[in-house]
């Protein structure tokens, strides 16, 4: 696999920005309610849904960990001695950022309390040590944004499973059961949990085996070779965004159900991630290398991405505990976005070339 795609980068830039919007949006929604609609030909058109829909950064996130990750371990032998690399590597990629937050937060909130909310001693151990949503404390995020963090490290275990499996059965059957298992384990949930409500069961739907299936679409696009034309590339290009925005409204049109536990509930995540991954195959074929996804704001951005995921709620959380009134008017709710891109970049920044880039030891053409 190439050691630098520059477009890889720019989705990560794109996937944390998307992010950043999505909580922009359900914090202040100020400017959604006055400019987030338009009339025509007779109806209502929502200008925000990818706003709306910006959660979907999470998933790409996922997929381009398996993407990247996946096809490069793929390569190796397993050995004791590179499984231990590894993880170290991994392991450090995602702690020393999450503890400097952690310790940057336990000073500002002297000032903002709710930037660190009241917490036992135990469950601020398991915090910094990201047993977060995991049995059998189920301990909540001190940063809500943490919540996908136990997710990625599960997934740092269980790669090297995933590969063995590649290995011995081939990459379509694996991909077919991680599929199969992520279907599997939200449907057993539902069975397991009766509820009128999944939202308050998210954290168990979402554990890995419940998102296997983003990493191992990501894991599987990293085995296609496909030799595209000009024509054809266009097509999947286009294809993958279609399938992309119709599954958006097809969970729009079932709303009122969605959550209940119907069924699209176990099914649409999965498929989400299949979408999601051809449209990342798509953005990396040599085709449209050099695009805007690869300019240099982008893979800057995508640099910083981690630091901008951790950094950018805790920024809106503080701007709402300074003055929860405030940000009623549209001219408000934009004026909280700037602010905390004001915020967010400088500490992203600040931990990426601080802390993340140091103690990776990356140079610039290193990709993960």
């Amino acid at each position: 696999m190439q050691a630098f795609i520059p477009t890889l980068h720019g989705l990560r830039g794109l996937a944390a920005l998307a992010v950043v919007l999505f909580h922009w949006d359900a914090l202040f929604p100020a400017f959604k309610e006055a400019y987030g609609s338009v009339g025509f030909v007779g109806d209502q058109w929502n200008l925000f849904m990818q706003i709306e829909f910006g959660w979907l950064g999470v998933p790409l996130f996922f997929v381009l960990s398996g993407y990247l990750l996946g096809g490069q371990l793929k390569h190796q032998q397993l050995t004791g001695a590179t499984l231990i690399h590894f993880w170290r590597r991994r392991f450090m990629r995602i702690y020393p950022a999450v503890w400097l937050q952690l310790t940057i937060l336990a000073l500002i909130s002297y000032w903002l309390p709710s930037l660190l909310p009241s917490t036992s001693t135990p469950e601020l151990i398991r915090n910094a040590l990201l047993w977060i949503n995991m049995p059998p404390w189920m301990t909540k995020p001190i940063n809500g944004v943490w919540w996908t963090l136990p997710i990625e490290l599960s997934f740092y275990i269980a790669l090297p499973l995933l590969i063995l499996l590649q290995r011995k059965i081939g990459w379509i059957a694996t991909t077919a059961a991680c599929f199969a298992l992520a279907i599997s384990w939200r449907y057993a949930v539902i069975e397991a949990l009766p509820s009128s409500h999944y939202v308050k069961h998210l954290p168990v739907l979402d554990m890995l085996p419940g998102s296997i299936s983003s990493f191992a679409a990501g894991f599987a696009i990293s085995f296609l070779d496909i030799r595209w034309s000009k024509l054809q590339w266009r097509a999947a290009c286009a294809s993958s965004i279609g399938v992309f925005l119709a599954l958006q409204y097809w969970q729009l049109s079932h709303k009122e159900v969605y959550w209940s536990g119907h069924w699209i509930l176990v099914i649409w995540n999965p498929a989400m991630a299949a979408a999601i991954a051809l449209m990342v195959y798509c953005a990396i074929h040599p085709q449209c290398r050099g695009a805007i996804l690869g300019s240099r704001p982008l893979v800057w951005l995508g640099e910083i991405s981690f630091g901008i995921y951790l950094w950018h709620f805790p920024a809106q959380q503080a701007l709402l505990a300074l003055d929860q009134d405030y940000w009623g008017t549209p001219a408000a709710s934009a004026l909280a976005l700037a602010l905390c891109l004001l915020i967010t970049l400088p500490l992203a920044a600040m931990s990426y070339y601080w802390v993340e880039k140091p103690i990776m030891g990356w140079r610039k053409t290193r990709s993960t």
